[in-house]
């Protein structure tokens, strides 16, 4: 059977390529809205484009605003905990001199990374003995930090703006996840911890007096015992703490560390249990692609696209080292001959973008 050589009017190549891997449901979460009038609020009057300026990249940048949260007060405890109601709140208390604890710090750092267009969650830790603490471990079996997804290094890193820490392995930025797993399999001297300035004030006499008046199992507690309970979080490889791991509705599931059902001698719950990584750490700010060809009004691919993008506004392509343009979720993607460079990005409400896929298509025309 002879076949028709012009059926096929050229020949298109995949040669090189960067796609970014999707993973989980990045829908889980309510991210909240950067463009929120209260959020907006908060960029504007505490100047977060200025602390987040001039640094060498987006982790130091990330970085700049752990410090910045950090500075604002000295962990402690305030009766007005109950009535602030976003980062605006709290902030304002700081201002007029209120001091408040770790999931304070976590919630102010979430929210004025959202106000710059990044992505952050909230993380819970805990010690393995959360359920009947003894000891040193009373009155302290968990932490509140907070997690930021850096398009740098595709994935989710820990930055506890509390203690003004992160922690790295082998020069890269961890996540709670990774934290637990070093510390389960007995390798927390590989863990390098990063304490920042400001540092961590252990709380005085006045913090001592409020907590034994808003936190129930604190009615008897010193500011010698206090003290000695933050010193755990402040001593070198703190990584007990993230025996246990809470993200958003998912609790991580570890033979290594079974769930509890009791939390500090009283009836807990653990969340959705998972053993798939997934779930938890699930991507964001990304873009995936599919092509067909096709030579209807010249050679060319037509391009399909999805995104995994919090507050995604649109995305934009760039070929051949051009200019990057706004784009459908469909388009043509003209062939020449040669090599054809194509790479295409989500970008968000706060004109944030996503981290870039790349396409490299060698094409063809017919020869015959």
């Amino acid at each position: 059977m002879s076949i028709d050589k012009m059926s096929v009017p050229g020949d298109f190549e995949v040669i090189r390529y960067d796609l970014p891997a999707f993973a989980g449901d990045y829908t889980c979460m309510d991210y909240g809205d950067p463009l929120a009038p209260r959020t907006v609020q908060v960029r504007e009057q505490y100047r977060l484009d200025d602390v987040v300026a001039g640094h060498p990249d987006e982790f130091a940048a990330q970085c700049a605003l752990k410090r910045w949260v950090r500075s604002r007060w000295d962990h402690g405890w305030s009766l007005n905990a109950d009535k602030v109601q976003d980062a605006l709140d709290i902030l304002q208390e700081a201002d007029r001199g209120e001091q408040f604890n770790c999931g304070f710090y976590a919630r102010v750092f979430i929210e004025c990374a959202r106000a710059l267009g990044w992505v952050a969650r909230p993380v819970g830790i805990g010690i393995r003995d959360i359920a009947f603490p003894r000891g040193h471990n009373m009155g302290n079996i968990g932490h509140s930090v907070s997690e930021i997804w850096s398009n740098q290094h595709r994935k989710w890193v820990l930055l506890d703006a509390d203690m003004n820490m992160h922690y790295l392995r082998d020069s890269v930025p961890l996540s709670a996840l990774e934290l637990h797993d070093a510390w389960m399999a007995d390798e927390a001297d590989a863990v390098t911890v990063v304490a920042e300035e400001p540092a961590f004030v252990m709380p005085g006499e006045r913090a001592v007096e409020l907590a034994n008046t808003t936190v129930s199992y604190m009615d008897a507690f010193t500011t010698e015992r206090i003290a000695h309970n933050c010193r755990r979080f402040t001593r070198h490889n703190v990584l007990d703490y993230y025996a246990r791991v809470g993200i958003g509705k998912w609790t991580w599931l570890d033979r290594r560390c079974l769930p509890s059902f009791v939390v500090h001698f009283a009836p807990g719950h653990t969340g959705i249990l998972t053993d798939n990584r997934a779930d938890m750490n699930w991507t964001v700010n990304m873009v995936r692609l599919g092509a067909r060809a096709d030579w209807s009004d010249g050679a060319k691919l037509i391009v399909t696209l999805e995104h995994c993008m919090p507050w995604f506004d649109r995305y934009e392509v760039c070929t051949d080292s051009g200019q990057w343009r706004s784009v459908g979720d469909t388009f043509d993607w003209p062939m020449r001959e040669g090599v054809n460079t194509m790479e295409v990005r989500a970008v968000n409400v706060c004109g944030a973008a996503g981290i870039p896929a790349r396409l490299e298509v060698a094409y063809a025309p017919p020869k015959w």
